[in-house]
């Protein structure tokens, strides 16, 4: 499937990550946020709430990477076949 046909919300994931790889990078680094952050809750509990925002930002990606597995392509260059 072309990246043209792919759903509006992968396509926003995928806008600007180069990748596979860069996507993993980014639910990589919103993980990590998330568990520093819930970290730093213990001393400042308003952080808990970023700290599950952050874990809602790793979602998108992750369920990105899901969707092109099974229905696209990470090596298609955006034009119908």
């Amino acid at each position: 499937m072309a990246r043209a046909h792919y759903p509006w919300w992968v396509k926003l994931s995928r806008w600007g990550v180069p990748g596979r790889g860069g996507l993993w990078a980014c639910v990589a680094i919103a993980l990590l946020a998330s568990a520093i952050l819930f970290l730093y809750s213990v001393r400042n509990p308003r952080f808990v709430w970023v700290g599950v925002l952050a874990v809602l930002t790793a979602l998108p990606y992750w369920l990105s990477i899901r969707w092109v597995d099974r229905y696209g392509d990470w090596n298609d260059d955006g034009r119908d076949a």
